[in-house]
């Protein structure tokens, strides 16, 4: 076995027909592929030197060493419009640092890999987790989804059994995580929670229990991972904040679940509009939506319309826009709310939220404030979190108008709400803050704000 310069081994005995075939079918050829690659890599904050030599030796049977092997199969992922395995790229030194994202897989197997590959360095990082996918956006229908988990589905396991006491835990756990998320953000307890899904609830899952207790153990053991995938994604792990907010969508279907299957997709939708990625989100939204108007309460079809309201928003869709915020508005007046319940309330404030950042989107900034403004006063004191968030994008938009001084205020009010607070997503803010402010820097107000927020 001989080796490249960059030390990749090579093959002696024959080329990477599987990987010549996807690129024929891309239309690329070894240069077009290695500045995808490198440009993937690059979002991911990687520097992975490849060129046209490196693609080339790909092609003639070297087997890329890590990261590549990831980004070369987005890369052509992208380009295809479909998830593709290692073994479809003839990457076959990959596939056990690689997790099957595929809807076939067993999702209780695939968290407990996810988990346990964060928890222990030993093991490896796997490097699907490590790649944002936009292929992986590509979610089944509900109707779809529940026909591959029945056909797969095999009984009950045998070992240990389980009962009514292990699923009142997860609801407890529930709570606590959604509290811990919303008062100090995404980046604390994070680890609590990995820890918890890898080495208390996936051995539930694969221990005896009648056909309800396991389903109801299903419900909330992927409700923890969509708490999981949000804190995952403040605390900027988009990639494996996707993965996580994938498998609570096949765990929520597994349990047969179609209310946690909506949030998981939502939030999957979400993510990806929060990322930039407006034309994969829109039909994740729309799926989300036509899936609660068939089977979902009034108050989970009003969730989903406010993101759809803000995916059309960002599409430049001013008419679907104002319909489906106008729906979205009109179903939550008439809704019923558990606020006791994480995933059975739609607070008034974080609908109002949704309301400005779709107005912010469609260009109607002093109507956004007004409502930033009443989500403000409507935040319960322990949303330290989302209220910070949207504190911040109502100083920005204060000073896009020129309202400086409002806008000093209100970032004063921001920085309170901002300490304590583990959350990339606040920091950005505060990033934000920083920048937008320095062209000011002359004003006694604003070196005042820069130097109170110099310790932060």
């Amino acid at each position: 076995m001989a080796r490249a310069e960059n030390g990749e081994a090579v093959s002696s005995q024959r080329p990477n027909a599987q990987l010549a075939r996807l690129l024929e079918e891309a239309g690329w050829n070894a240069p077009q592929l290695a500045y995808v690659v490198a440009s993937i890599a690059s979002e991911h904050g990687h520097d992975l030197p490849v060129n046209r030599s490196t693609a080339t030796r790909w092609l003639a049977g070297a087997h890329p060493r890590p990261p590549a092997p990831a980004y070369i199969l987005e890369a052509l992922s992208r380009r295809l419009g479909r998830p593709l395995s290692p073994a479809d790229a003839g990457l076959t030194r990959a596939p056990a640092r690689i997790p099957d994202w595929s809807w076939e897989a067993d999702p209780v197997r695939r968290l407990a890999k996810l988990t346990h590959s964060q928890l222990d360095p030993h093991r490896g990082k796997l490097l699907g987790a490590e790649v944002y996918s936009l292929a992986a956006l590509s979610v089944p229908n509900w109707e779809d989804l529940v026909s591959r988990t029945r056909a797969r589905r095999a009984g009950v396991l045998a070992g240990r059994r389980v009962g009514r006491a292990e699923v009142e835990a997860l609801k407890s756990m529930t709570l606590f995580f959604s509290a811990s998320t919303g008062t100090f953000g995404g980046g604390h307890a994070r680890t609590a929670l990995t820890t918890y899904l890898a080495d208390d609830v996936t051995p539930w899952l694969l221990a005896g229990a009648t056909e309800h207790v396991h389903r109801q153990l299903l419900t909330q053991a992927a409700q923890l991972t969509v708490l999981l995938g949000n804190m995952c994604a403040d605390d900027d792990n988009n990639a494996l904040a996707q993965h996580y907010h994938r498998t609570a969508a096949h765990l929520a279907a597994e349990a047969e679940d179609p209310h946690t299957y909506i949030i998981a997709i939502r939030a999957l939708a979400a993510h990806a509009l929060e990322l930039g990625h407006q034309q994969p989100a829109l039909p994740l939204a729309e799926q989300a939506a036509a899936a609660a108007t068939r089977h979902s309460s009034p108050l989970t079809q009003s969730f989903t319309q406010s993101q759809l309201a803000l995916a059309h928003a960002r599409a430049h869709d001013r008419p679907r826009a104002l319909l489906a915020l106008h729906n979205a508005e009109v179903l939550h007046n008439r809704a019923d709310q558990n606020p006791s319940d994480p995933f059975d309330s739609y607070p008034t404030a974080a609908l109002q939220y949704q309301h400005a950042r779709t107005l912010t989107a469609l260009g109607e900034h002093r109507e956004a404030d007004r409502a930033f403004q009443a989500s403000l006063r409507t935040r319960v004191p322990q949303a330290r979190r989302a209220r910070a968030l949207t504190t911040a994008l109502l100083a920005q938009s204060q000073l896009r108008q020129g309202r400086l001084e409002e806008s000093l205020t209100t970032w004063k009010r921001f920085l309170i709400d901002y300490q304590g607070l583990r959350s990339a997503r606040a920091t950005a803010s505060l990033t934000t803050m920083r920048q937008t402010l320095r062209p000011y820097s002359a004003h006694p107000g604003v070196a005042l704000l820069t130097e109170a927020s110099a310790n932060l």
